[in-house]
């Protein structure tokens, strides 16, 4: 049922809720962030680019998003101190965050080291989510 088209038709409001999505400006992060802010709550968007967030962004408010409530904060997964320092910011900015999606990933078809020394796939899809989470 569900791969042939079916759709969460559920009205289920978001209003006074406080999101993060990383990988928030294409695809399945884009279109979830876009409906939770659709359903009211404030999205916090946290993407390895600023233009494309704001690209994004700017997507999501012709889709009928509210704009104020779609907040670009920097986060490259691939850098410990890039997730430690998204952590600080949204702990400052928020008191709760009722709702966390772990959206993020890359596949690498190469061997590559991030600068902290581990492979690139498993720091980005499983260690900086694993450290923003914590």
């Amino acid at each position: 049922r569900y791969f042939k088209g079916g759709q969460f038709r559920e009205s289920v409001s978001a209003i006074g809720k406080v999101a993060v999505v990383t990988g928030a400006n294409t695809g399945i992060g884009l279109e979830t962030a876009k409906e939770l802010n659709l359903r009211g709550a404030k999205v916090y968007m946290l993407c390895r680019t600023e233009e494309r967030a704001r690209d994004a962004q700017e997507k999501m408010e012709k889709e009928g998003c509210d704009k104020s409530r779609l907040i670009y904060v920097h986060c490259d997964l691939a850098s410990k101190a890039s997730v430690r320092k998204c952590a600080e910011t949204m702990l400052k900015r928020e008191s709760q965050i009722d709702i966390l999606i772990n959206n993020a990933g890359l596949w690498m078809n190469g061997y590559e080291k991030t600068g902290d020394g581990h492979e690139m796939t498993w720091q980005s899809n499983h260690l900086g989510p694993f450290l923003l989470t914590e």
